[in-house]
């Protein structure tokens, strides 16, 4: 049993709080908990479905680790962009300041 002022809560909600708390947040909406559990079960679901996706494409009948790294460098590079390389930007930021415009 729970102990007094001790909050009863899904292990995943209390990983969530504790991932908070180690970012030094220390103030947030309590729905910011369940926010951030509906993401992160909306990822893994959609990881391990795009997983099931190649281990099927592979010929396997189970999904393997390499089947998940898959996935998540799927994710990762279909998610973010690199910026362009710095001398690009310099040479960009150089033609505006004595064109006025990168076009140009």
């Amino acid at each position: 049993m729970a102990n007094e002022g001790e909050e009863v809560m899904p292990k995943d909600a209390k990983i969530v709080k504790e991932l908070l708390k180690s970012m030094s947040v220390d103030e947030y909406e309590p729905r910011v908990v369940n926010q951030f559990l509906e993401l992160w079960y909306r990822y893994v679901a959609d990881v391990l479905t795009d997983a099931q996706v190649y281990s099927e494409h592979a010929g396997k009948s189970t999904i393997d680790s390499g089947d998940v790294k898959l996935a998540i460098q799927s994710k990762v590079n279909s998610s973010f962009s690199q910026p362009p390389p710095r001398e690009e930007n310099r040479l960009n930021w150089e033609r505006v300041a004595t064109c006025g415009s990168i076009n140009r």
